[in-house]
């Protein structure tokens, strides 16, 4: 191995340690809230209508598009509504979704799946059981796990993410800690699936009882557990990939492009649940911190779940939140705890409500380049994005910002940088978009205007070429009465000497 680290980045600590890291199993809630319009695809289409009963594990809503997964009913109960419900999204819009009433008893459908013997399943049938369980990336892309697996060419490593790199989450740490068992046999599942050489799972350096549990059960020559230093975005795929293998990834190419598969730890057990265990993706372990809770912990629960179903386990004060799903830097704020549980609910912060500092002008420091952990230049783009020159900011490579939040995190002006970068990109997006519309839109009308007159020209010359042809008709025709005249001339001159003589 390298040096296993990559310039920029920040070290934050962990704002909010435990002292043992568990995972507490929730009691079943009353009812879930399934959105149907998933992170990545198109919106799901419902299986079922109101007053139905569902099983644990029943697909409830699916789609045409094969990138898509299905969604699956998370309890078992009554279907009591289908309409539209706040979902954990930055716009904090409405979405459709599928309202299920517990009936406390939790009957699972049946699901198929490879069993232990998996290494006599091909690799076909069980990518066809990753999408059928509703496998997305649990790290929090929500990237459907089986395209990322479909069509795999020339595979050498797989890279297993335990990094965990965003302070105070502790999900995986705990998922490791707790089931290193499944987590090595679904590295061997993703192995046989992809045909990788080896595979690497990498942790971060604080996570030494994660470390050790899985040395434990790690067996497998093919399997590599590698230490990386705690810095702050470690977890990111172009920067692991950098720091584990000095592969250098270029700006809009994949990890796959370069013969490496990247997956979440959290996924990686989730493809053991289904080829396995015959267990569709139905709850995760989500952690709960913050400021505003007395003691911060992980849950497994249910998918669906409202945020309130945990946050009330670990003991919230009186004080006003402010609630935010994800990390402290990447995360999404939520306007209310009523908000449900997805696939990507990796962690929930409830911090006491406290005012921001300030926005100052930037005082070119320089503190933000020296961050960034893909080498760009934050202060020029934020000039660039500020005045709306998308163009320019993408010349420097603003595509290739990861939106980590590191720029912010150092900038003494606080200046939300990220803001403005995720703007500038959704603005570019939108001009190109707009421009692309207006391109056709152009051609199509200079089209229009060239066959209208294409068509003017075209009739112009065929009426020409008719007068042309009429008056050669005429020609020829007065051609023809001239030597029928002088023809009958010569007749009746004939027939007159006839008579005379």
């Amino acid at each position: 191995m390298l040096n296993q680290s990559f310039n920029g980045g920040i070290v934050i600590p962990n704002p909010h340690p435990v002292e043992t890291v568990e995972i507490i199993l929730a009691p079943l809630p009353d009812k879930v809230v399934l959105p149907l319009q998933q992170r990545i695809g198109d919106e799901a289409s419902p299986c079922v209508k109101v007053g139905d009963k569902v099983l644990t594990g029943q697909v409830i809503a699916k789609t045409q598009d094969h990138f898509c997964v299905p969604i699956h009913a998370t309890i078992s109960g009554k279907v009591v509504s289908i309409d539209d419900q706040i979902i954990p999204h930055k716009s904090g819009l409405k979405s459709k979704c599928i309202t299920i009433e517990s009936d406390g008893k939790d009957q699972w459908e049946e699901h198929k799946g490879c069993g232990s013997d998996f290494l006599h399943c091909d690799q076909a049938t069980m990518i066809e059981y990753i999408q059928s369980s509703g496998i997305v990336g649990l790290g929090g892309a929500g990237f459907p796990a089986h395209a990322k697996l479909e069509g795999i060419q020339d595979c050498h490593t797989l890279i297993v993410n335990g990094t965990e790199c965003e302070p105070g989450i502790m999900c995986d740490d705990a998922l490791m800690q707790h089931h290193p068992r499944e987590v090595i046999r679904g590295v061997e599942i993703l192995l046989h699936i992809c045909g990788a050489q080896r595979a690497i799972i990498a942790v971060e350096d604080d996570k030494q009882e994660a470390l050790n549990s899985l040395l434990m059960y790690c067996h497998n020559d093919r399997i590599s557990i590698e230490q990386i230093p705690t810095k702050y975005t470690s977890g990111a795929e172009k920067l692991l990939v950098k720091a584990l293998l000095d592969i250098e990834i270029p700006s809009g190419g994949f990890a796959i492009d370069t013969g490496v598969v990247c997956q979440n730890v959290a996924t990686t057990k989730a493809i053991f649940d289904a080829v396995v265990d015959n267990k569709p993706l139905v709850s995760r372990i989500v952690t709960v911190t913050g400021s505003g809770v007395e003691s911060p912990n992980n849950y497994e629960v249910r998918l669906g779940s409202s945020f309130e179903h945990i946050v009330s386990m670990s003991n919230p004060n009186t004080n006003q939140h402010a609630v935010r799903m994800g990390g402290m830097m990447m995360g999404v704020d939520v306007e209310t705890t009523n908000t449900p549980i997805c696939k990507i609910t990796n962690c929930i912060f409830v911090n006491n409500l406290e005012e921001r500092a300030s926005t100052q002008e930037c005082i070119r420091c320089g503190r933000c380049n020296q961050a960034c952990p893909v080498d760009l230049l934050p202060q020029q783009l934020y000039w660039y994005a500020k005045s709306e020159n998308t163009d320019k900011a993408m010349d420097y490579n603003l595509a290739d910002c990861i939106e980590c939040r590191c720029c912010d995190y150092v900038c003494p002006s606080h200046i939300p940088l990220a803001e403005y970068f995720s703007f500038a990109k959704a603005l570019h997006r939108k001009t190109t978009e707009d421009q692309y519309r207006t391109d056709i839109a152009r051609e199509r009308f200079e089209f229009r205007e060239y066959r209208l007159e294409r068509n003017k020209r075209e009739r112009a010359e065929m009426m020409a070429a008719k007068k042309e042809e009429l008056k050669k008709k005429m020609a020829n025709d007065k051609a023809q009465k001239d030597k029928i005249a002088a023809a009958m001339a010569r007749v009746n001159k004939t027939k007159k000497a006839s008579d005379d003589a």
